[in-house]
């Protein structure tokens, strides 16, 4: 988790930065508002973790699955509402 974590947020302030400086031209008054980047972080996370249940399906991808004991694990503790989500 550690890893996907430092990836992406270092994916998203490259981004970031890339926005600021290319498509806002360094306008301080269009620079990113804070929520706007948390939103944008916990999006990234919530699209690796759909990437992720995804590729745990074996029917689909046979040997080449992520184990989901190894998604479960990984994503365990870090989800809202976690004890209310089914177990698969």
């Amino acid at each position: 988790l550690y890893t996907i974590i430092i990836s992406e947020s270092a994916h998203l302030i490259w981004k970031l930065q890339c926005e600021r400086v290319i498509k806002f031209n360094g306008d301080e008054s269009q620079f990113h508002l804070d929520t706007e980047i948390h939103n944008r972080w916990v999006k990234a996370l919530n699209t690796r973790l759909k990437f992720h249940k995804l590729l745990s399906n074996a029917s689909r991808y046979s040997k080449k699955a992520l184990k989901v004991d190894t998604v479960l694990c990984t994503w365990s503790g870090v989800l809202m509402n976690e004890d209310n989500l089914p177990n698969n």
